[in-house]
């Protein structure tokens, strides 16, 4: 072998080079001779899978790797490449296992840690992934890509208090200004995310930005400069996104649900100043129609479909927005039409659902939930509109679906560990609620109307009366989950598990002739009032203000007596009922606020 020395790292070198240059058949070539007279040195067989990677044949890339790992086992770099076909193709929990033998033979292999965790990750297996990068940390101590990796992972997981000593460790050692930036981005979204140290997070995210623009960091800026009240700042911030960027529609979403909220003059302007695109017209519809602007979302729609007539989104928002002109005889033929070239579309099924009902078609209707459910049978919107046909057809099955008696309970809630009474404890809640508010009006595409909403989940985070009252609410969600019965065809009962999550959490306040729309909620199972302060309208029987309504349809349908349901709030009161139900509020007149906290569970696997 000897003699062959020099001609294998000729050979070798000119394969690199080939790869180099961007040339892996030309390295093919080079290696052919080779790999025509077995033995074939382990190097030879590691360029010959590098040159297969290049050529994206992994199956044989992967061959070559474990044929040079078969031929020199204690390689660390064979382990690794073995690894990388295999991530190439899809095949994970081998993948991981190469990697792993690759950092057991050489301890300080950075790299061969960070892929096995994000193969782990990949598989959703994110214990063995967090350990996997503690111990990479353990054996390079304050290895920045490692903390890097782990924090990422914990941030991922909502684990913030954990992230942020990690993070803090990291900024107190020399990094390269991106890599600054970056970590600096992180401690300030950690730290924003365990609530109430916004000037704190804010300046983290400053210092990052000092370093380098990004718009994703800026637009959580905005977000915290909001949360701080800071209105003015948070709108110069959202402008100059839409300004460095005029095609992004996401930068428009964001910009002008900013400018509703403020009820600015600039509000939807941004639109005039970008170029007509279908995704930019599509964004501006949504914003029109969310208002109810019939011939304005028309049109926009139009111009959309015009630009990209098979654009699925714009059909579906044109035969919406004919349905919103009263049109619904159209509406109704354009969303049959668009169900020719999607007919397992779920979306599309449910509008033409609806549209069918607004037409006066119960059993169109009828047959498009049916199929709406066989494809998706927990779609609460589907299973709204379900209840709604049958009662437009006295079928009985309504009251079965919604079981407005039933399936609504009312808790009244003991008072959390630490207070004597509920008024007590709900006029500390509603002190801090105060802070939490912001002073804008409410979101677009919330079901309030003069109002706010809390902008982010408030279970979870960490405030102590939030968490006290969750406590309680716990156990409330638990009896009322016990007490359902078995029933395996009933799209809520069936669902009864041991546990369950949350999907949201919020807190809403209604002012003066405040309400919300009927409504349901797409990602629950249960759905939920409780009320933490109350005007004293609500004590009016008669007319009932301020009460939860059950039972009306958000629809353009015609129903006798469309409240089936309505209950009086009371301080310290939690109402449970199916997310699929329709559910809104009856108006009031006091200058008193309503202010509840909401949520909406699934079950738990």
């Amino acid at each position: 072998m000897a003699t062959m020395t020099a001609p294998i790292q000729q050979v070798l070198a000119q394969a690199n080079q080939a790869l180099q240059a961007g040339d892996p058949d030309s390295a093919d070539r080079a290696l052919a001779p080779l790999l025509a007279h077995p033995p074939t040195p382990p190097r030879v067989l590691h360029m010959a899978g590098l040159v297969r990677m290049h050529q994206q044949r992994f199956e044989e890339a992967a061959q070559f790797f474990a044929q040079a790992r078969k031929a020199d086992p204690r390689e660390a770099m064979l382990a690794f490449s073995h690894g990388t076909a295999l991530r190439w193709l899809e095949r994970q929990h081998e993948a991981v296992a190469a990697f792993k033998d690759a950092a057991a033979l050489k301890p300080d292999y950075a790299e061969a840690y960070f892929e096995a965790a994000g193969a782990l990750q990949q598989l959703g297996e994110m214990a063995e992934a967090e350990a996997v990068l503690r111990q990479w940390l353990a054996v390079l101590p304050g290895h920045a890509r490692g903390l890097m990796a782990l924090t990422d992972l914990l941030l991922g997981a909502q684990r913030y208090k954990e992230a942020e000593p990690l993070l803090r460790q990291a900024l107190t050692q020399p990094l390269p200004q991106q890599m600054r930036g970056a970590f600096l981005q992180s401690l300030g979204l950690a730290v924003y995310r365990q609530g109430s140290r916004e000037l704190e997070a804010l300046e983290q995210y400053e210092e990052a930005s000092k370093i380098s623009s990004d718009p994703t960091a800026d637009v959580i800026r905005a977000e915290i400069l909001q949360r701080l009240r800071r209105y003015d700042e948070a709108a110069i911030l959202s402008a100059s996104l839409v300004a460095r960027d005029p095609a992004n529609a996401h930068w428009h979403q964001f910009h002008n649900g900013l400018m509703y909220r403020l009820q600015s003059d600039d509000y939807l302007k941004s639109f005039d100043r970008a170029p007509k695109t279908v995704e930019l017209l599509l964004t501006k519809a949504y914003f029109l129609s969310s208002e109810k602007r019939a011939e304005e979302t028309h049109q926009t729609y139009a111009e959309a479909l015009a630009l990209d007539p098979g654009n699925k989104l714009a059909a579906l928002g044109l035969g919406s927005s004919l349905s919103m002109l009263g049109r619904h005889g159209e509406a109704l033929a354009a969303l049959e039409d668009l169900l020719t070239h999607h007919q397992d579309d779920c979306n599309i099924l449910t509008c033409a659902a609806e549209t069918a009902l607004t037409s006066g078609d119960p059993e169109k209707a009828l047959a498009y939930c049916q199929k709406s459910l066989a494809l998706q049978p927990h779609d609460q919107v589907a299973l709204a509109v379900l209840g709604t046909t049958w009662r437009m057809m006295g079928d009985e099955r309504d009251e079965e679906l919604n079981g407005y008696d039933a399936l609504i309970q009312i808790y009244d809630l003991e008072p959390p560990e630490g207070f004597s009474s509920m008024d007590s404890f709900n006029a500390e809640l509603n002190a801090w609620l105060d802070r939490a508010h912001p002073t804008t009006r409410e979101y677009l595409d919330q079901s309030l109307r003069n109002g706010s909403q809390t902008p982010d989940k408030l279970f979870g985070q960490g405030h102590e009366l939030v968490e006290r009252l969750q406590r309680r609410i716990r156990e409330a969600v638990g009896r009322y989950i016990g007490a359902m019965k078995e029933d395996e065809s009933h799209p809520l009962l069936s669902r009864r598990a041991g546990d369950f999550a949350y999907t949201g959490s919020w807190s809403s306040r209604l002012k003066d002739c405040g309400y919300h729309t009927n409504h349901i909620h797409p990602e629950g199972w249960i759905s939920s009032c409780y009320y933490v302060a109350l005007p004293p309208a609500v004590e009016d029987k008669c007319a009932r203000q301020g009460w939860i309504k059950f039972g009306e349809p958000a629809l353009d349908v015609a129903l006798k007596n469309p409240i089936r349901r309505a209950i009086q709030p009371r301080p310290g009161r939690l109402v449970l009922f199916p997310s699929y139900m329709w559910h809104g509020t009856i108006p009031f007149r006091d200058s008193t606020p309503r202010t509840t906290i909401a949520f909406d569970v699934v079950p738990k696997d």
